[in-house]
């Protein structure tokens, strides 16, 4: 018999002190183009399946976040821009798994050129640049 694979796995879990508060953070890439234009439709977004997803791996996390006392889940889609500036383009969420107290998913466009130039160095970004609420 075969099994499907556990595909509840993000891109990136991060633990982080600030301050003394304990954040654990959820990233998800996502390779999407969003365009975000007046007086036109929204287009080029996460679809429902990815936010959904990104909901249930803060609800997969949630004991191991309770049993060591972490007082800050978030949670995060990072995306390419070729802009050279972060860009905090706001979030997604979903208002009946919000309401179960579940964290929206903030939205970062990351300059690919910076990104890239981390992974050739094998060097790391500091989480606060994101400024994650």
């Amino acid at each position: 018999m075969k099994q499907a694979e556990d595909t509840l796995i993000p891109d990136l879990i991060s633990i982080v002190n600030v301050d003394g508060d304990y954040q654990f953070i959820i990233f998800d890439a996502k390779y999407y183009n969003i365009q975000l234009e007046h007086n036109k439709k929204l287009r080029g977004q996460p679809g429902i399946e990815s936010i959904t997803k990104q909901y249930l791996y803060q609800l997969a996390y949630q004991p191991f976040v309770e049993a060591h006392q972490i007082g800050t889940v978030k949670n995060c889609f990072l995306m390419p821009t070729a802009s050279t500036e972060i860009i905090e383009k706001g979030t997604a969420s979903l208002a009946m798994l919000h309401n179960l107290g579940l964290q929206d998913i903030q939205v970062r466009l990351l300059p690919a050129e910076t990104m890239y130039r981390h992974y050739i160095e094998n060097s790391k970004i500091d989480i606060q640049v994101l400024n994650l609420q």
